[in-house]
Formats: structure tokens, C-alpha cells, sequence
């Protein structure tokens, strides 16, 4: 179960498709327009009626880029209130042996200590212990009863990671090739530098804009993703070199790139960091500024402040990571440690070790959420 946001969602997929593999009945409730994705990965699709954005309504509700935590407690309560009812009836006479949930799918948790089945959380970024409230400068509310959790990272990457106990399986990113998000093939002679700058940047119109200036005055191939508030067109006339597309199929740009320009979002940042791409972080929200500390502080790549933000800076910054020989040292040993840490297969392997003996539901069998 997720609430219904390609960051929290996207993850899990293949873990979906690791667990469908090993024969597993799974199906996964969030919104109507991940369906093809988790279909695609071997589950059934639950859907129910979100309060988050969607293709049909991209804007409705969502966060003010100055939240300081207190709105997203909102947000993610009145998803809370909207989901449990269409979840449970959903599932009304076919109760799953066992739910695997993103952390803030608030309704998922009641729902299986109703049911009075086993629970695994799934966590695509930092895990917040007790304590890392201050430590963040954020009002995270951390559990008093922590349940068994995957944390899709490698273990370097989080934040104070000395401090988080063994309740926590680090698995590395779960990287998950998705037919339905296309493909992309990079033109021949000249490396590539993807940009996609999160919530804050990608209604300017003009940051793109001078980031296709000074990245294509360097050699690039730049290929710039908006989201989807912003036209392309917006931008106007550009240099030679660049390509803007309101979405991209990041893996795959990735797996030619050369560099990436991110707002530092886990996922992000991990679909870079698999590659080995180095990284230029321009973090704009708090969970990213944690996630920008932790890649300057293992040397994977550079980091702009939001005031610092401009052409010369983005230059500046791609230049110095991509030439540096001691990033390319770290870039290597972090993919080593996503190797080692197991990805799906440690993910799926722990999962298993929570599933009831064959017998225990009385309801249905075979199935996992």
C-alpha cells in the first residue's frame, strides 16, 4: 500500500515484481493512474479515490514549497481519512496475509492492526528515529512502537546512520526497468547532463533557460525535464543541444548521462547514485537538504544552495564534480555498496520472514498487500 506519489510508489515496484516472481499473490492499493506501472510489475491494482494530485487534477491541494512540516501532516492526515474507508471495503472478505506500506501511508498501519495481521514497512528515504526530530529541524513523529521496516537506501546514505537499530534492513535503491515509462537514446557526440529541478525551480521558466545556457555552452546535451506545470514552450528559444520534455524516462536518460542537476529527492538521487552519474544538488525542501548533507559529505557530488542558484553557480558546480578524480573514486564505492546491499532480493527476503505460516488467515490465502 502507498499513498499515490511516483516517489513513494516507484520504489516498491520492484519489490512487487521480485515477490510476484517468487510466486506471491500481491496486490498493491494507491491510485487509479499507477495502474499501468503495477500491473506492469506483476501485482493487482487496488484503487481507491485520492486527495493527492493526479493527472487529472496536477495541482489539487498539494504543499506550499515554505512548508515547514506542519501542512504535510495535513496533507497526509485528510489522505489518511479519504483512504481507510475505500481500502478497507476493498478488501472486505479477502484480507491479506501480510501488508508491506510506504512510511507515510498513514491508513495502511490501522488497517493491519485491525485486521490483526502482520505489517512491513517500506522506507524510500532517511528513516526518522526517536530524537532526529531536533537533529533535522523538522517535527517528524516517529512511532513509539517501530514495526520491521526496508529502507530502500544504502546504509552510508542515512542521515546518522550509527543511531538507527537493527528494526532497519537497508537494501539499497530496488531499481526496476519500467516498459510503460518509454525510452530514450542519447545523440551521438556529446556527453549527456540531465536537469529536472524539483518543486520550487521548475515554474521558472528562466532557471531552465540558464541552465541550458551554461550546460550547452560546455559540450553538453542537455535534456530537461519541467514536471508537469510547466510548458515546455515557456521557455523559448534555446541553445543547440537541448531537448525539454515535461517528463523523461529518468533510468534510462540516466544510464547515458553524465551528470545530473537535481532538487535532491531520494529516489533521484539513488536512480543517479545506481548509475554511478555524479550529482549537483539544488535542495528546496527539508527531507532534500538531509539528502544534499549526506552526498557532500561522501563526496558523490556538489551542492548549490537555493540562493546560490544561477547559471554560473550550476556551471561552476558541474564542472568541478565532473572533473574530479576522488568523486569518481566515491561514485564507484557507492555503487559497490548498492550492489552489496541486495536490492529486491534482500527487500523480498525480508518480507518473507514476517508472512504467517500457510493456514493462519482464516479469510484468504496467499496474499500479500
Amino acid at each position: 500500500m502507498s499513498v499515490p506519489l511516483h516517489g513513494h510508489v516507484n520504489p516498491m515496484l520492484g519489490v512487487v515484481a521480485e515477490l510476484a516472481g517468487r510466486g506471491h499473490r500481491v496486490t498493491f492499493a494507491t491510485a487509479p493512474d499507477f495502474g499501468p506501472l503495477v500491473e506492469e510489475a506483476g501485482a493487482t491494482l487496488v484503487p481507491y479515490t485520492s486527495t493527492f494530485p493526479s493527472a487529472d487534477a496536477p495541482g489539487r491541494g498539494w504543499l506550499a514549497t515554505d512548508d515547514d512540516g506542519r501542512q504535510a501532516a495535513a496533507v497526509f492526515a485528510r489522505e489518511r481519512d479519504a483512504a481507510l474507508p475505500q481500502v478497507a471495503a476493498a478488501y472486505a472478505g479477502d484480507r491479506p496475509d501480510l501488508i508491506v506500506y510506504d512510511t507515510v501511508t498513514a491508513h495502511a498501519p490501522l488497517l493491519a492492526r485491525h485486521w490483526r495481521v502482520p505489517e512491513v514497512q517500506f522506507s524510500p528515504t532517511h528513516v526518522f528515529y526517536r530524537g532526529s526530530e531536533e537533529q533535522i529541524g523538522a517535527p517528524v513523529r516517529v512511532a513509539p512502537d517501530v514495526k520491521p521496516c526496508v529502507v530502500a537506501m544504502p546504509r552510508s546514505l542515512q542521515v546518522n546512520a550509527a543511531q538507527v537499530d537493527d528494526a532497519y534492513r537497508f537494501v539499497g535503491p530496488v531499481p526496476w526497468r519500467r516498459r510503460a515509462d518509454g525510452d530514450w537514446t542519447a545523440p551521438p557526440g556529446r556527453p549527456v547532463a540531465l536537469v529536472s529541478l524539483g518543486t520550487t525551480y521548475n515554474t521558472r521558466p528562466g532557471a531552465f533557460a540558464e541552465c541550458a545556457a551554461a550546460l550547452a555552452g560546455d559540450g553538453w546535451h542537455v535534456v530537461i525535464a519541467t514536471g508537469n506545470t510547466l510548458d515546455p514552450a515557456a521557455l523559448g528559444d534555446l541553445p543547440t543541444g537541448v531537448e525539454v520534455h515535461r517528463w523523461v524516462p529518468q533510468v534510462r536518460v540516466l544510464e547515458q548521462a553524465g551528470v545530473f542537476v537535481t532538487a535532491g529527492g531520494t529516489g533521484s538521487v539513488l536512480e543517479g547514485l545506481t548509475q554511478g552519474v555524479p550529482l549537483v544538488v539544488v535542495p528546496q525542501g527539508v527531507e532534500q537538504f538531509v539528502t544534499a548533507a549526506r552526498i557532500d559529505a561522501l563526496g558523490l557530488g556538489r551542492v548549490i544552495p537555493p540562493r546560490a542558484f544561477d547559471a554560473g553557480a550550476v556551471r561552476a558546480a558541474v564542472r568541478a564534480i565532473t572533473t574530479s578524480a576522488q568523486a569518481r573514486v566515491r561514485l564507484d564505492e557507492m555503487r559497490a555498496e548498492i550492489a552489496a546491499a541486495g536490492g529486491a532480493r534482500a527487500a523480498a527476503d525480508h518480507i518473507e520472514l514476517h508472512l504467517p505460516p500457510a493456514g493462519a488467515n482464516p479469510v484468504q490465502k496467499g496474499r500479500a498487500a
